[in-house]
């Protein structure tokens, strides 16, 4: 979809909200569309305020294959849209297309979604009534692995395109992630770090999670395929960790959900304490400060205590 050169302009709708508000005065606009494909959309919630606000953007998890912007408004999350809209700042929920069997562009396809969908929210900031230089990002699982994509790339604008969607920043004040991967690449960092020392192996993963959704997940269907320079140079573009350096944002990072031992399960390969563990020790590495919490039981908890949504706050307001 290409932007044309005038000022960005949309026109909302608002609606009732799909939550109740407890009187907190906020507009809720749905289905806002960031391009042209039936999944890239966002809801947002807009607090009523003389002066440009603070933006939380939700990203859902599910495994890059299902899942909704609407899991935000169940009990899990309604109280903390209240408490973020109570203190002055909007939120937004947004939706990615999701990998298909036989897809052939893999997991990019959902991070460069998520990438426009930033980028377009900050195009429209003036309709918003958004800073656009005041965004945190906060997601589950996939919705988390994404905010560390986007948080340890450098800038992904590019100034010179004709969408001036593209030319807008990619930058954020900091990322908050919950049950998160350490890295989408899951041969190198799964089982050089993550998983090391339990001997896991690619095969262990391929049995549990299946062959051929991991081959999914890079856009091949072969084991021929997978196991070409261009599938290497595909991981490396997806490896948060590689990607870490000094000037990325303040992390938050969560892991508690599976426990301590070697993963068996899907969910545990996924979500296992140790990624956070592993993101923790390469950003302490290049000085990006963190705030972890890790293990079941707790391996290591941030003497702060400090729970997301006072994270995201604190960024918010610094």
């Amino acid at each position: 979809m290409i932007i044309d050169a005038q000022e960005p302009k949309v026109e909302l709708q608002f609606s009732d909200s799909p939550i109740d508000l407890q009187n907190v005065e906020a507009l809720f606009a749905s289905d806002v569309a960031y391009n042209e494909y039936e999944d890239t959309k966002f809801d947002i919630f807009l607090p009523t305020s003389s002066t440009t606000t603070g933006l939380v953007i939700f990203i859902h998890g599910g495994g890059f294959t299902g899942g909704d912007k609407a899991f935000i408004y169940t009990d899990s999350y309604k109280n903390e849209i209240i408490e973020l809209l109570t203190n002055g700042i909007a939120v937004a929920t947004i939706n990615y297309r999701l990998l298909l069997p036989g897809d052939d562009e893999g997991v990019l396809k959902s991070l460069h979604d998520s990438k426009r969908a930033l980028q377009y929210i900050r195009y429209i900031h003036n309709e918003l009534n958004i800073d656009k230089d005041n965004i945190v990002l906060f997601g589950t699982s996939a919705g988390a692995s994404t905010a560390l994509w986007l948080a340890t790339n450098d800038d992904l604008r590019e100034p010179n395109s004709f969408d001036l969607v593209e030319h807008e920043s990619t930058r954020v004040k900091g990322i908050a992630l919950n049950a998160t991967q350490s890295s989408l690449d899951i041969e190198t960092r799964w089982l050089g770090n993550v998983f090391s020392e339990f001997g896991t192996s690619l095969e262990n993963i391929m049995q549990e999670v299946g062959e051929e959704n991991i081959y999914n997940f890079y856009g091949v269907d072969s084991q021929e395929a997978y196991e070409t320079p261009e599938i290497e140079a595909y991981r490396k573009q997806v490896d948060m960790l590689s990607l870490l350096s000094s000037d990325d944002p303040e992390i938050w990072v969560t892991n508690t959900g599976g426990h301590n031992d070697e993963p068996l399960t899907t969910s545990s390969f996924y979500h296992h304490p140790f990624h956070a563990r592993e993101i923790k020790q390469f950003a302490d590495a290049v000085g990006v400060p963190n705030v972890t919490t890790y293990g079941n039981p707790i391996l290591f908890s941030d003497t702060s205590n400090e729970n997301f949504v006072e994270f995201l706050k604190r960024k918010i307001n610094e």
